[in-house]
């Protein structure tokens, strides 16, 4: 196994809801000391209130402008803005019995603790199983997202680097070698600290 991975300054985490984007994302800032932005949180009001489009895009603007981000979330919208200024996209891509766990799970452990999400925003029982269900929204938006993603990893003309994470095994092996690349740039650093030092 190759542990060497480049995932450069700029990075976009995609994937179903439910797939674990958020907690991939602020796993992987916390390591890389990049800053970590939710594009929910970017679109999102108090109440549940819509950004605008024109909002939204310019809110999305301002946070790729920045040298260095992770950002996690989808929004097919501004995708030429997110995924098209990244160094790195990380897909994962897990199977749909599995999203589907995830998102319940999820949400009946907000609605029951009243985790406030965005802007002081919760979920709540009646809008789990309205129209506006996010555990609706997770299957039926599945099948589409993933066929994006299938288009936009074969289009080799941007030059993006793509990292699909499809399973538990794939998933181990991402954080291996981000482990390893941080312990071989700390000694890294030392050596030439050391080297500097003995120089003077």
């Amino acid at each position: 196994m190759k542990f060497y991975m480049y995932l450069g300054n700029k990075i976009v985490i995609v994937g179903s809801t439910g797939s674990g984007k958020t907690t991939f994302a602020g796993r992987l800032s916390k390591l890389l000391n990049i800053p970590h932005v939710q594009l929910d949180s970017l679109f999102w009001k108090p109440d549940w209130r819509e950004s605008t489009n024109e909002e939204f895009r310019a809110k999305v603007e301002e946070a790729v402008s920045q040298d260095k981000w992770i950002i996690d979330g989808n929004y097919a919208r501004n995708q030429d803005i997110t995924t098209g200024n990244a160094d790195t996209v990380i897909w994962l891509d897990y199977p749909l019995y599995k999203i589907t766990y995830r998102v319940i799970k999820r949400s009946l452990k907000r609605v029951w603790t009243k985790e406030p999400l965005w802007h002081n925003n919760r979920e709540t029982f009646r809008k789990l199983f309205s129209r506006d269900s996010i555990v609706l929204f997770a299957v039926t938006s599945y099948n589409k997202k993933n066929a994006r993603y299938r288009v936009m990893i074969n289009d080799k003309s941007t030059g993006i680097k793509w990292i699909r994470i499809r399973n538990g095994r794939e998933h181990r092996e991402f954080w291996e070698k981000v482990n390893s690349n941080i312990k071989y740039q700390i000694a890294n650093n030392n050596f030439q600290k050391a080297k500097v030092r003995n120089n003077k």
